[in-house]
């Protein structure tokens, strides 16, 4: 085990080599994007963060089955956090962003070595678990597995990855990508990228643009909840103008905060409803006579 150990340890180390001189090749306009380890760590995380829900087709009906991994929300994350982050570096790529896809997928496999280090793991890895997250252009489960594409975060079960990213929040990064700028990163920023914006990634309307890497302007969105699978879970019934809006104040008989025209009824068996103006506070039947201030202040 202690020798399994070091060799995952020395396969991560040298993965995150060669993701170096990719990024150095990707500075350089050269080679691929985003490599096949990338792209199945980053289903991991998907998988992970918004999974397959079989058992809710019954209760709630098929659109809840579905998960991240069905609308691609592994290779949206992976074009958001490689071009959406302006650095401020303009020595390194377009608009200073630098690439930071890959360097996050080797972190998590260095952080599911240290869960596995600890046993804090609930599940053993299993190959076969990264192996489904393969799709369609990927290489072959026996290319995969002979070239090492699959790191150990992705062996994790669901739950142990969730305990990995955790794990994630206690390194600090820091490097020079150039003489001039030097980069103080804590790491725990990144389990809030991947999870905090997946989450909202995926519960936002992203799914039903043509192409949701062109400028706002030119944009389009069908603004149709079938269009959106998240919106079809929620029952969100698409964007309209003055969603944003204050529609009015929530106010029932006994409610000082609440006052004026009756916009819409909530609750009529408690006659909540919403009206059109914001009430005041008004005296209550506390009696505060005897009422002692314990610390007094002292006149000056």
């Amino acid at each position: 085990m202690v020798t399994s150990r070091i060799g995952d340890w020395l396969a991560v180390a040298w993965q995150t080599l060669t993701s170096i001189g990719g990024l150095l090749l990707e500075f350089a306009g050269i080679g691929p994007d985003v490599d096949p380890h990338t792209r199945v760590t980053f289903r991991a995380i998907a998988d992970a963060v918004v999974p397959e829900t079989p058992g809710l087709a019954e209760e709630l009906g098929p659109e809840h089955v579905p998960g991240g991994l069905a609308v691609d929300l592994d290779e949206f994350t992976v074009t958001y956090v490689d071009d959406g982050f302006q650095l401020g570096l303009p020595h390194l790529g377009p608009q200073g962003n630098i690439p930071i896809a890959d360097p996050i997928a080797h972190l998590l496999d260095s952080a599911a070595l240290t869960l596995l280090e600890r046993e804090d793991n609930e599940r053993e890895p299993d190959l076969d678990r990264a192996l489904s997250l393969l799709g369609p252009d990927d290489p072959s489960p026996a290319a995969v597995e002979e070239d090492g594409i699959v790191g150990p975060f992705a062996k994790l079960s669901r739950r142990d990855r969730l305990r990995a990213i955790a794990i994630v929040d206690e390194f600090d990064v820091e490097f020079a990508p150039t003489d001039d700028d030097l980069l103080e990163l804590d790491a725990g920023l990144v389990g809030q990228l991947v999870i905090g914006f997946m989450e909202m990634i995926y519960y936002s309307e992203w799914q039903g643009y043509d192409e949701f890497t062109q400028p706002p302007s030119r944009r389009v969105h069908p603004n149709d909840r079938s269009a959106v699978q998240s919106w079809r879970q929620t029952g969100f019934p698409g964007f309209a103008n003055g969603y944003a809006a204050l529609r009015g104040y929530v106010g029932t008989a006994e409610s000082p905060l609440g006052d004026g025209d009756t916009w819409a009824t909530v609750d009529e068996t408690a006659d909540v409803r919403i009206v059109r103006e914001s009430g005041a506070f008004r005296e209550n039947e506390y009696d505060t006579s005897g009422y002692v201030e314990p610390f007094p202040a002292e006149s000056g």
